[in-house]
C-alpha cells in the first residue's frame, strides 16, 4: 500500500463515531487529532456538567477554530517577515548586471 492510498477509519469523539476515508500516511495524524479533541471533550464534560453534548461540541468547535485562526495569523506574519527578509537580501546583493561591470 502506498502513502496516497485511502484507508477507512472509525474515530470516536464524545461518544460519536465517525467513519473517515483518509490517505494511508495520515492515519497517525487522524488518531492524534481524535485523541486531542476527545480528551478536551471529556475534560470539559467533567468541568461543565450542566452543558449538554451539543453545547460541548459547539465549544470544542470554537476552541479548535480559534487554534486554527491563531496558527493562520502566525503563518501570515511569518510569511510576511520571510518576504521582507528576502526583499532586503535581494536589495543588498548586486544583481547580475552590476556584477558584470
Amino acid at each position: 500500500m502506498n502513502d496516497s492510498d485511502k484507508v477507512t477509519m472509525t474515530i470516536n469523539i464524545g461518544g460519536q463515531q465517525l467513519l473517515l476515508s483518509v490517505p494511508f500516511n495520515r492515519q497517525n495524524a487522524v488518531r492524534d487529532t481524535e485523541s486531542a479533541v476527545d480528551s478536551l471533550y471529556r475534560s470539559w464534560k467533567r468541568r461543565y456538567p450542566e452543558k449538554n453534548d451539543r453545547e460541548l461540541l459547539a465549544m470544542l468547535t470554537y476552541q479548535f477554530a480559534t487554534y486554527y485562526h491563531d496558527l493562520q495569523e502566525g503563518l501570515d506574519r511569518a510569511t510576511s517577515l520571510a518576504e521582507d527578509c528576502l526583499s532586503r537580501v535581494e536589495t543588498a546583493l548586486p544583481n547580475d548586471e552590476d556584477s558584470r561591470k
